[in-house]
């Protein structure tokens, strides 16, 4: 190998070593999920339910809700309730569902981020049944979009 080669080799591994370590530092997605829930209207609900969460074996059911029926107008404010589970009957082979961590975020109408809330994983291992389960309060009426992003996969 001459000097010219070696060096266009340099020059190539230095334009794409930074790409590929930009890539490795982003977490892969499992699943992600958007509705939209409303905004300052009374009683508003939604719900989400996924069968295959991740494309795998578990499943995966999302619920919204305002509490504006309180006694105190004050307090009026969204929840949402998260829950992926999965059952593995005995002698079924399945791979470990591994979360590294769940992020809700929530929009205005115009697209302003007005909520976000990062929650720790969890993990399901090989061949085992699990349960996850999260009840979040406090969430604006303002929001009017939200956004779960589950991160993970499954091995």
């Amino acid at each position: 190998m001459n000097v010219s080669s070696f060096l266009r080799s340099v020059v190539l591994l230095g334009l794409i070593l930074p790409f590929s370590a930009n890539a490795q530092d982003e977490q892969a997605i499992l699943e992600r999920y958007t509705f939209g829930v409303g905004q300052n209207s009374d009683g508003t609900g939604s719900a989400l339910r996924d069968k295959y969460f991740g494309g795998g074996d578990a499943h995966a059911s999302l619920a919204y809700f305002d509490t504006t029926l309180r006694r105190n107008p004050a307090d009026d404010t969204g929840a949402l309730v998260l829950h992926v589970a999965r059952r593995v009957p005995a002698g079924t082979i399945s791979f470990a569902l591994l979360c590294f961590g769940v992020e809700v975020r929530g929009f205005d109408n115009e697209g302003t981020q007005v909520y976000s809330k990062d929650l720790p994983g969890f993990t399901f291992g090989d061949s085992q049944s699990g349960r996850f389960t999260r009840a979040l309060r406090q969430i604006p009426l303002s929001v009017a979009r939200l956004e779960v992003t589950f991160f993970g996969n499954y091995e």
